[in-house]
């Protein structure tokens, strides 16, 4: 049976955030967790968009270039994202926080997670988060009609 996810909102304020991977979806998905003032650390066998380097530069992440993921980088880790491209590793990986009760994303399932991201649309003094069961592209599609309409 397919998880079933209880929408809720997350302080990640100075919260330790693991993502695994350092390629296109793992990219957009710092990018969402930069808002958030969480202490972000990659782990990557090898960096494949140029900007999470800019990132590191301007000390906004750590990257672990040239690594293996360890469970000893789960330690004080209070959100994971498995965004590799190996399915089999990310199921390894998210299986793994779960038994050990740690909220883990995995990039390439709907179901082998305890979280799921959602699009969020904010304005104002309003926050939307919008989940499509595991479906980003409709969940982007609600959220653009949601702007269209506050911003009318």
């Amino acid at each position: 049976m397919a998880n079933k996810f209880f929408p809720v909102s997350i302080d990640l304020n100075n919260k330790n955030v693991l993502v695994i991977g350092a390629g296109k979806i793992a990219l957009r998905k710092i990018t969402t967790l930069l808002n958030y003032n969480c202490n972000i650390i990659v782990i990557t066998k090898e960096v494949l968009e140029e900007k999470f380097l800019e990132l590191e530069k301007n000390n906004k992440i750590k990257i672990f270039k040239n690594q293996e993921f360890e469970e000893k980088f789960l330690e004080n880790i209070f959100l994971v994202v498995v965004a590799t491209d190996n399915e089999t590793l990310n199921d390894k990986i998210s299986k793994l926080c779960m038994s050990k009760n740690i909220l883990v994303n995995n990039v390439t399932s709907k179901d082998d997670m305890n979280v799921r991201f959602a699009s969020i649309y904010e304005k104002d003094d309003i926050q939307i988060a919008i989940s499509a069961n595991g479906n980003p592209k409709k969940a982007v599609e609600i959220k653009h009609k949601i702007k269209d309409i506050f911003e009318k």
